[in-house]
């Protein structure tokens, strides 16, 4: 046998804390047994209607009368959009949210009403008036293949530029403690709904629902910016009812985009970690919006933005330019 060779791997999680993580490599032999085997997983998610019915869950899955929803509920006590589970990667693999789109009498999983976006799990159950489905998730290992086969391929597309943008509604822990909570709830999904709609609307993806945040992006092209320009005047119009108040942060950035179970798809990259860096320095100057240099630059002329000085951004060196949009 050879030395092993150590090595650490550093991994950058989400929302940017860093993992030194400890691995070693055996020298390979010259040859592979056929003997030696390698397992897969593969995630499987679905729902399981009060008639017996099993309902796939891929990227999205719709709740409501419209018959244009995944699941069409038949009770008047029900929203034409009701409610919605939306698949997103994580570090963990896919995950599956539930959230509520400002519907009047909400939505129950395991008899809690939804407030903000919650992670749901094998078994929770979905109630939504007087229909109660059952949310079913299950990791299974696929028969193992040897090494002289080849493996599931991970769909992985070149770093690309994008536009990145997240909405966050600014002192949400004070708003839960102020509300009622049907109040809240239907404030929190009303304004979900409305941000998502923009965002879809101008050809954006939500790539991840962060509690009381979205997080969404656009690969950048030649008709991109004028659509960024047509989302962020709308996201504008709602900031001005402060119903509920809320962050606009905006950057332009090459990010690697790999693919994932149930159609989602996963980020990576430092410019990903950036844009939380920058909505801490948006909360913290108080201020509605900010952009970064390379997005203030990109923007259309209607979308003006003016500066706010250079700010260090936590884990990146020096200080860095922002900007803030201008109505």
């Amino acid at each position: 046998m050879g030395r092993r060779d150590h090595r650490a791997r550093v991994a950058t999680n989400f929302t940017g804390r860093r993992e030194v993580r400890l691995f070693s490599i055996a020298p390979e032999p010259w040859f592979q047994p056929r003997s030696r085997r390698t397992l897969t997983e593969r995630m499987k998610a679905w729902i399981e209607t009060p008639a017996g019915r099993s309902i796939a869950v891929e990227s999205n899955c719709y709740f409501g009368r419209s018959p244009a929803n995944t699941v069409q509920l038949a009770s008047p006590d029900t929203s034409r959009r009701h409610a919605h589970i939306h698949a997103q990667q994580s570090d963990r693999g896919t995950e599956y949210w539930l959230a509520d789109l400002g519907s009047t009498n909400g939505t129950l999983c395991n008899g809690k009403r939804v407030i903000i976006p919650h992670r749901l799990k094998d078994g929770d159950a979905i109630r939504i008036s007087d229909e109660e489905f059952v949310f079913k998730l299950e990791r299974r290992t696929l028969v193992p293949f040897y090494d002289t086969e080849s493996p599931p391929t991970v769909i992985r597309r070149a770093s690309q530029l994008c536009w990145l943008l997240m909405v966050d509604i600014k002192r949400y822990t004070a708003l839960a403690t102020e509300l009622d909570t049907n109040v809240l709830a239907q404030k929190v999904g009303t304004w979900l709904r409305q941000c998502r709609d923009a965002i879809e609307s101008s050809g954006g993806v939500v790539d991840k629902f962060l509690g009381d945040a979205i997080f969404a992006y656009w690969l950048n092209g030649p008709a991109v910016p004028a659509a960024i320009g047509r989302v962020l005047q709308q996201l504008a119009d709602l900031q001005r009812a402060r119903d509920p108040d809320f962050r606009i942060v905006l950057h332009l950035a090459p990010v690697t985009i790999t693919g994932g179970a149930g159609g989602a798809d996963n980020l990576s990259g430092q410019d990903v970690v950036w844009v939380f860096r920058m909505e801490k320095v948006c909360s913290k100057l108080g201020a509605d919006s900010i952009v970064s240099e390379m997005a203030a630059k990109a923007l259309p002329r209607e979308c003006a933005s003016e500066s706010v000085g250079s700010h260090p951004l936590d884990g990146f060196p020096g200080t860095h330019p922002l900007f803030k949009l201008v109505r």
